[in-house]
């Protein structure tokens, strides 16, 4: 009698030949990596598993066959007699059929032509690259693989081009005329009224003389030591008000100059408003700053020193309390911080994403006695704030529903709308099936479906094109976006923190983390450079639902699957997978110049994108820019991020997606 079993779900082998009594085991050594061969050709195939039984593997009786797969064929052999605790080799031909992407084979092991219960998974990328980066990506197109351009040539004459083969990244120094951004002779700077700031062309329309600064809002001089500066700040409490309880502040930024950059934005160029305050005894503090059109970051300095403009002005991360660059609430753009305070005098101050952020806001702090810190993270109003309060009051004819504020009474405004929020709390209805709900329109609607890991283009594409990984079919050649991690920026801004999380908290709604109270974080910041030589756009989020998710939390759209983030033990396995799969894709920060590169910011959380030669950076304060890291113990680990994982939008390459550096995680 022939015993045969087999179970993969530690991809182990368990033989038992007819002939006599010996087991046979077989296990892989590691986990088989990724394969890359041609398609429409035919390429070489090797599994390892080492012999843990006590009978001797032969040649003709063990071996890996495809079942299943017609468009794939090959067997892998034993390549030679393995004895019990030796290494055995499989190898064998393989047809790839002429379909690029991602494919998983099954290998179904067979002894003696029986086959095994499962099958050992193998990922081959039919791909024509060489996977040499700096001589461009080969494609497939008209049925062969056909060789592009370098993607570090930006046809631009007047730029030196260098390729990084080994960081798989590109650079350009310009010379001349390309020294500023998209200007050349055709660029006519707008200045007009203007004392300073920038004048549309990559220039500044003037210097501000010494003691003043630019009011970049207004493109006006100011004195550095006006009020609401460090120099001169504004006091957040008039005096005699006690601090315990709610004050709200009404505001406006935009006389303001810029001296001070945020910790949880390091990019910002914006102007700002100073606040500052003194405390005699230990209090918590929430506070909440919003405006309409207005993306905002609050940050808190502490006077430490006699000068304590000096502290107030100290741009070094370690010096501030508390960063927050978009929460929930006030939501919408809005920031919030929340923590306990000791005796001191501290600068409270209302930031913004960049230069193009000033204006009207309102700023709302809550003080609690005995440095008790309110957890109202996701709640607008109603409920404890842990403190002895709640997490707000609503307005006039206003009432508090699953924690916000809605006219009362409330009539749900669905006229038309098949589906979507009916403006109550609720819903006008829900799509059936495979339609999604398009919230520009409350209307029900389908969209084709694109296999992003193994595309087809219908109808078929040209020979003088190839078809991408968007399911569109591109020329040879054609420019595209191509996106990197800012390494260093990544191994930077690594900072290990606490965090308190409720059934209510948008980490817990996102699925940020992995259970509520007080979680452990590995937070990270992600800056997604976009080198190559086409702008990355998308459709408008509220057309697309099946692209972009909408975030109730924070009140804007997020592009699914943008990035992914793992913690990695050193041999590289997967030790922790984060939550992290949206990203509102904006312009942050001009990193190129010549004149092929914008000048000026185009895309926000609105309208999404990242132009040429600019990047988007998401900020290590940001809620669900961590990994929870409750549950790890403490070591030496790497921390990868992969951008595009999904492969949503055709690059010029995915081999520079993804970023991996060192990261040891202490004791609690």
């Amino acid at each position: 009698m022939r015993k045969i079993l087999c179970c993969l779900g530690a991809i182990a082998l368990l033989l038992s030949a007819c002939d006599d009594d010996s087991t046979y085991v077989g296990s892989v050594t590691e986990p088989p990596a990724p394969v890359r061969l041609k398609p429409g050709e035919a390429g070489e195939l090797s599994l390892s598993l080492r012999n843990d039984g006590t009978g001797t593997w032969k040649t003709g009786d063990v071996k890996l066959v495809l079942k299943d797969q017609p468009d794939w064929k090959g067997t892998l052999a034993l390549e030679k007699k393995t004895k019990p605790g030796e290494v055995a080799t499989f190898k064998g031909s393989v047809t790839v059929p002429g379909q690029p992407g991602l494919h998983t084979l099954k290998w179904t092991p067979q002894h003696k032509g029986t086959d095994f219960e499962s099958a050992i998974e193998v990922q081959v990328e039919a791909s024509c690259s060489d996977g040499v980066f700096c001589n461009g990506e080969e494609r497939f197109a008209n049925g062969q693989c056909v060789a592009s351009a370098s993607p570090c040539d930006d046809e631009t004459a007047c730029t030196v081009d260098a390729c990084d083969e080994q960081k798989q990244t590109c650079k350009h120094t310009p010379t001349g005329e390309c020294a500023i951004c998209q200007a050349g002779p055709t660029c006519t700077p707008q200045c007009d009224g203007k004392q300073c700031g920038d004048d549309t062309c990559g220039g500044e329309c003037g210097t501000c003389p010494s003691g003043q600064a630019c009011a970049q809002a207004i493109f006006q001089c100011k004195p550095e030591g006006q009020p609401g500066t460090c120099r001169s700040p504004l006091p957040l409490l008039a005096d005699g008000v006690p601090f315990v309880g709610d004050h709200v502040i009404a505001g406006d930024s935009s006389g303001g100059v810029h001296q001070l950059v945020p910790s949880c934005n390091s990019t910002s160029t914006a102007v700002e408003t100073v606040y500052t305050f003194t405390l005699t005894e230990r209090m918590g503090m929430e506070a909440r700053v919003s405006g309409p059109h207005y993306d905002t970051v609050l940050h808190l300095r502490k006077k430490r020193t006699a000068d304590g403009a000096a502290d107030c002005l100290d741009n070094t991360p370690a010096k501030t309390v508390a960063c927050s660059d978009d929460s929930s609430p006030p939501g919408d753009y809005g920031s919030r911080i929340t923590v306990a305070l000791d005796p001191g005098t501290y600068y409270l101050i209302v930031d913004g994403f960049d230069a193009t952020q000033a204006g009207e806001f309102k700023l709302s702090v809550r003080f609690a006695a005995q440095g008790c810190v309110p957890k109202c993270d996701g709640v607008y109003c109603g409920g404890s704030d842990g403190c002895g309060g709640n997490c707000g009051v609503c307005g006039d004819a206003e009432s508090c529903v699953k924690g916000r504020c809605l006219p009362s009474p409330c009539f749900p405004q669905c006229d038309g709308k098949e589906c979507g929020d009916d403006g109550c709390g609720g819903q006008c209805g829900f799509c059936p099936g495979q339609e999604l709900c398009v919230v520009a329109t409350g209307q029900c609607d389908t969209f084709a479906a694109c296999d992003h890991l193994r595309p087809t283009c219908s109808p078929g594409c040209s020979a003088a094109e190839f078809c991408g990984t968007d399911c569109k079919c591109h020329l040879v050649g054609e420019p595209l976006p191509d996106l990197v991690v800012d390494e260093k920026r990544l191994r930077d801004e690594i900072l290990f923190d606490n965090v308190y999380v409720t059934e209510n908290s948008c980490a817990k709604v996102e699925e940020c983390v992995s259970g509520i109270g007080n979680r452990r974080v590995l937070r990270f910041s992600v800056e997604a450079v976009n080198q190559g030589n086409a702008t990355l756009t998308v459709p408008p989020p509220a057309n697309r639902p099946d692209l972009f998710t909408f975030s109730p939390c924070h009140g804007h759209f997020h592009f699914s699957g943008f990035a992914t983030y793992a913690l990695l033990d050193l041999e590289g396995n997967t030790v922790l997978t984060g939550r992290k799969q949206a990203y509102c894709m904006e312009d942050t920060q001009r990193i190129a110049a010549g004149p092929q590169i914008a000048c000026s910011k185009e895309f926000d959380c609105d309208n999404q994108g990242i132009q040429r030669g600019w990047s988007d950076l998401y900020g290590n304060t940001l809620d669900c820019q961590w990994l929870d890291i409750t549950d790890v113990a403490p070591g030496n680990y790497q921390l990868q991020v992969t951008l595009n994982p999904a492969r949503s939008f055709q690059e010029e390459t995915l081999d520079n997606n993804t970023a991996v550096v060192p990261v040891t995680i202490p004791a609690p």
